[in-house]
Formats: structure tokens, C-alpha cells, sequence
């Protein structure tokens, strides 16, 4: 699917997601990514049972983020226990790329671990 961008001043852009796939600022991605505010990182072996808070709280804090989306695209009551942090934000992966550029739009400083629709 194809995202309609909106005016940022963010160099990242992401374009389109669909079945294994993302597209950010004109190169396609396969893999699980993290987007931050001016990088993106391929997370090529990162599973969804290796996510913990104290992992996306290292991301948050390296990166100096307000908070970090994570787009899973499983059922989400499988990690409830990630949603009880203040500064992560589990949604299904295809609202988690539609709200992502609209908070880049907004300039805020944030990142999202994106995994691909199956």
C-alpha cells in the first residue's frame, strides 16, 4: 500500500508497505526496521519473541526518543506486557506506518520498530 506523504522537514520518508515489505525513502526493505528520526536500521534476525522492554527501553534511550512504535503484525494482546510503558506504543503494523509519517510530519522525535505484514 502506498502512503500519502506529508510536508516534513524529516529526511526519512516511509512510502509504502505491503506482504514483506516496506519502501523508505526510495529503497525497499524485507526485514524487520527500525526508523529513527535520520536513520533506519534492517533488523534481518530480530523476532517478535525477542522483544522485551528493557530492549526497546535501551532503543528509546540511546536514540533520545518521546517514544518508540512498534508495529507488530500479530495479535497484539500477545505482548501486553510491552504496552504497560509510557513510551511504547503497540499497533498493528499498518497503522504504525500510517501514524509514523504523520508524527515525522509533526517533527517529533521518535522511532519506530516496524515488523512486515505476512
Amino acid at each position: 500500500m502506498e502512503i500519502n506523504l506529508l510536508n516534513q522537514k524529516n529526511s526519512i520518508k516511509l512510502e509504502g508497505y505491503g506482504k514483506d515489505k516496506f519502501i523508505v525513502s526510495g529503497k525497499e526493505y524485507n526485514y524487520p526496521i527500525l526508523i529513527l528520526p535520520n536513520d533506519i536500521k534492517e533488523k534481518k534476525r530480530l523476532k517478535i519473541s525477542d522483544l522485551n522492554k528493557k530492549m526497546l527501553g535501551k532503543i528509546i534511550l540511546e536514540n533520545k526518543l518521546d517514544f518508540l512504535i512498534l508495529g507488530i503484525n500479530e495479535k497484539i494482546d500477545k505482548k501486553i506486557s510491552l504496552r504497560k510503558s509510557k513510551k511504547i506504543v503497540v499497533m498493528d503494523t499498518r497503522a504504525a506506518c500510517r501514524t509514523l509519517n504523520i508524527l515525522f510530519s509533526e517533527e517529533r522525535i521518535i522511532g519506530a520498530l516496524l515488523f512486515p505484514i505476512n
